[in-house]
């Protein structure tokens, strides 16, 4: 009996579901300081991420989900609130938050994230998107697109994870235009 309550335990925990998360990307506060709002909105995600899944490029045309392993969150909940805490922690304000939720005025700036690809495959990690800023009736946009390549094929998250800090560091950039 000891024996089968053993290999229960083992291939139960073997089997488990993972989670995983991308981590913040830790910025170094500039001196400058923010003299208008910034309105975020929910960031744009393909149809492939817009569940809990883990995506992986089998072939030009194939996505196909990782086994037992998801995203802790839904991804643009969770990439929306990793950038508005990105911008608040670089200028060190307050002023930057999620549009139209959070706020009952309108803000200076409003920044749109669309992503089109944010994927991996056996060899690299891809993200393309598109910032659009409207600014005093102006609107002014953004292509973005990196590829890394994968160090190991076990590792799906981390390069995504580094991607997604590429993305912030450009958007940054953006911003000061």
């Amino acid at each position: 009996m000891k024996y089968i309550l053993l290999f229960i335990l083992l291939f139960t925990a073997c089997s488990a579901p993972k989670n995983y998360i991308l981590n913040k990307n830790e910025k170094i506060k500039t001196s400058k300081h923010l003299k208008y709002s910034i309105g975020i909105k929910e960031i744009e995600l393909p149809q492939y991420l817009k569940s809990r899944k883990i995506p992986f490029l089998k072939n030009k045309n194939e996505i196909i989900y990782l086994k037992n392993k998801k995203w802790a969150t839904y991804l643009d909940e969770e990439l929306t609130s990793r950038v508005i805490s990105t911008i608040q922690k670089t200028y060190n304000t307050p002023k930057v938050y999620k549009y139209p939720h959070y706020t009952s005025t309108k803000p200076d700036i409003i920044i749109q994230i669309n992503i089109t690809k944010f994927i991996v495959d056996k060899n690299r990690a891809m993200l393309d998107a598109t910032f659009v800023k409207n600014q005093n009736l102006k609107q002014t946009s953004k292509l973005f697109s990196q590829e890394i390549e994968l160090k190991s094929k076990d590792k799906v998250v981390e390069p995504m994870n580094r991607l997604f800090s590429m993305l912030e560091d450009e958007l940054i950039i953006f911003l000061e235009k």
